[in-house]
């Protein structure tokens, strides 16, 4: 992996009315708010140490600028597909502003002496800048890495020993930035899409939350106990007395007409999958056996009639999205970074909204000029 410094941009909260609307506004008002003033000059080479506090919690990566060639050659792995549509329209915004507004969120495989040399830095020198957000309540501190020593000994742990990282949000901006440096290659000029800005947190600084899924109807008039039964033929049903979250993986729980189930998938179902060599994540069997084999859904990605609602805001929006719709809904229990790295790992990829990661970045705190 080939990381390096850059002239970041940073915002100016103290000339900015409303940080709040602006880190809204960001990503389409970039242009109009750089020419406000609402941002730094383009700040000396550096490498950054990012903390993010949130609560009682406290997450500490690396944001850095990463080889665009590194993604080409599968280096930084990624869990999705991405879409033309979006990756056109993602480069079109990028040249438009002329500039990255959002750090794409790398995870890594944690590495305890780049951990101690990020924590070592941070606790010796003062934040570089560090905002209070309220909505949501977070705290983000920046300190700059501007020390050649201790470049070369980051770029050396990740030459050496972290080999690969893996996109955990921003499949669609590693590929437009990747299209528009494949559309420059070979020029004479100095290729400016080279370099991404990235956030790179090792696994044990970020939390991965499941998606949860909230569908419309059922298809053909089925009733609801038609479609009880159905899901017997592939899962252990028992009743729940209250709302709950799955406990463990191969199990999820179920909304359906104001009633809770716990659905376990059959050790049958488990082994079918896993002796024909099909994934066996909840997700992915999830869709086959239940959106596909039972409702007949085709188009799982873009079908209107599913919605998709992230882990952390809990049950009370789950039950929320059935309330006053023919609707049911599935909690899943989170991915573990040994599936998800195994699944990676082997040239697979994850269906659509199977993760959602935690902390979240930010637009607008740090901008990488293109």
């Amino acid at each position: 992996m080939v990381v390096r410094p850059f002239a970041a941009v940073l915002s100016k909260p103290e000339e900015i009315p409303d940080y709040t609307k602006f880190l809204g506004n960001v990503k389409e008002d970039f242009t109009k708010f750089h020419a406000q003033g609402y941002f730094s000059d383009p700040q000396t080479p550096a490498m950054y140490v990012y903390q993010v506090v949130v609560g009682d919690q406290s997450r500490t990566g690396l944001i850095a600028a990463v080889s665009i060639q590194d993604y080409l050659e599968e280096r930084v792995k990624r869990h999705e597909h991405t879409l033309v549509a979006k990756e056109v329209k993602q480069a079109d915004l990028l040249q438009h502003r002329g500039a990255v507004v959002k750090p794409v969120l790398l995870a890594h495989r944690h590495h305890q002496a780049l951990a101690d040399l990020l924590s070592t830095h941070a606790n010796q020198n003062q934040p570089t800048q560090e905002l209070h957000l309220n909505e949501p309540q977070e705290i983000h501190r920046l300190w700059a890495i501007t020390d050649n020593e201790e470049i070369e000994q980051i770029q050396y742990y990740f030459g050496r020993y972290i080999l690969n990282t893996y996109i955990a949000d921003g499949h669609h901006r590693f590929s437009a930035i990747a299209r528009l440096y494949q559309q420059r290659e070979g020029q004479d000029e100095s290729n400016p899409y080279g370099y991404l800005m990235s956030a790179l947190f090792p696994s044990t600084a970020l939390e991965i939350h499941n998606f949860n899924r909230a569908v419309k109807g059922l298809a053909d008039g089925r009733s609801p106990l038609s479609f009880m039964a159905s899901l017997s033929r592939f899962f252990n049903i028992k009743p729940l007395a209250e709302a709950r979250e799955p406990l463990q993986s191969h199990e999820m729980t179920m909304l359906l007409q104001g009633e809770w189930f716990s659905l376990r998938w059959r050790e049958k179902t488990l082994q079918q999958n896993s002796s024909a060599g099909l994934p066996t994540l909840d997700v992915s069997m999830l869709n086959y056996y239940v959106l596909q084999e039972i409702l007949g859904f085709t188009d799982i990605r873009n079908d209107k009639r599913i919605k998709y609602i992230e882990g952390p805001k809990g049950l009370t929006a789950l039950i929320e999205a059935c309330e006053n719709r023919p609707s049911f809904a599935f909690c899943l229990h989170p991915l573990g970074w040994d599936s998800f790295f195994r699944v990676i790992d082997h040239g697979l990829v994850l269906p659509p909204k199977s993760t959602w990661f935690e902390p979240r970045m930010r637009n607008g705190i740090v901008v990488q000029p293109v």
